[in-house]
């Protein structure tokens, strides 16, 4: 119970979010960026804050989206998809023409709608926050997951890691991380099979039907696994503990390399040392022989 199951949000497209043509370039959507962002900063709209922020959020997701080259990609491949989220989770997913029904534990969670910052509020763990949004999502997908793999006879399903919350340890969230982006799923997607083999006429178009069932489930594997991954990547981009670890990482590799030049400058120092020290000794023997010849 609890869960924040469906995001409250009419899903609107970027692009006209933005106000921009959709082979708009990236100097363009930059310019648009601007230009909303100062219309709708929330500093700017005293009186009408509540809104302002809304769609000062709005006009930032579908920037952060657009201006990178590998999202905007993907976004354009499944806009379609993304705007029919709302009404396709509601009507809780369409039957095949083999009159079966979606399993109702995996139309419960419509992934695409969380593809936007608007489905969380602030980087916090609790009610409506980022981190508490994404476990409740990936817990889900997960469930359903461990479901399949039962019903197949596979007890042996390990739960995957959970995406925990702000302080959870760098080792942890690196295990959630490769998890699911490397997701393969348990789902069979029977329920998207188009033929009902019981209604071929004969053997050889029940075995043209076979092929076709096989066909769509194949597409729908990889099609969701794909999504689960993609959806991975946009979690990832915005996780504030994957920035952090990164600025930790950076500041280690600076004090090696400081570390390096500082043991690199004593050698050297030591080097320079002993052939000073060398080249002393020299000299003194050189003396010696000087005397011996007197």
């Amino acid at each position: 119970g609890g869960r924040s199951e469906e995001v409250d949000m009419a899903v609107r497209c970027l692009y006209e979010i933005l106000d921009v043509e959709r082979d708009a370039d990236d100097a363009c959507i930059k310019k648009a960026y601007r230009k909303q962002a100062i219309r709708w900063h929330p500093d700017k709209n005293p009186n009408n804050k509540e809104e302002a922020e809304r769609v000062f959020k709005e006009v930032t997701n579908a920037y952060e989206v657009l201006s990178d080259p590998d999202e905007r990609k993907w976004y354009d491949g499944h806009r379609d998809a993304i705007l029919r989220s709302g009404e396709r989770h509601q009507k809780g997913g369409s039957a095949g023409g083999g009159a079966k029904e979606q399993p109702e534990d995996e139309a419960r969670v419509d992934l695409y709608q969380y593809f936007s910052s608007s489905c969380y509020k602030g980087k916090g763990n609790g009610p409506g926050g980022f981190y508490r949004v994404y476990s409740e999502v990936f817990d889900l997908v997960a469930e359903t997951e461990r479901d399949r793999a039962n019903a197949k006879g596979k007890h042996d399903f390990e739960f995957p890691p959970s995406f925990g919350c702000t302080s959870t340890e760098w080792r942890e969230v690196k295990a959630f991380y490769d998890y699911w982006s490397n997701f393969v799923t348990e789902r069979d997607f029977e329920w998207m099979q188009e033929h009902n083999l019981a209604s071929a006429p004969n053997r050889r178009i029940r075995r043209l039907m076979e092929e076709e069932n096989k066909k769509v489930t194949r597409q729908a594997k990889k099609d969701f696994n794909d999504l689960v991954r993609q959806l991975c990547a946009f979690v990832k981009k915005r996780d504030e503990r994957v920035e952090r670890r990164r600025q930790e990482a950076e500041k280690e590799k600076e004090r090696k390399a400081k570390e390096l030049d500082e043991r690199r400058r004593l050698e050297r120092e030591e080097r320079l040392r002993r052939a000073q020290e060398y080249d002393d000794s020299a000299f003194v023997d050189d003396e010696g022989v000087e005397e011996d010849l007197y």
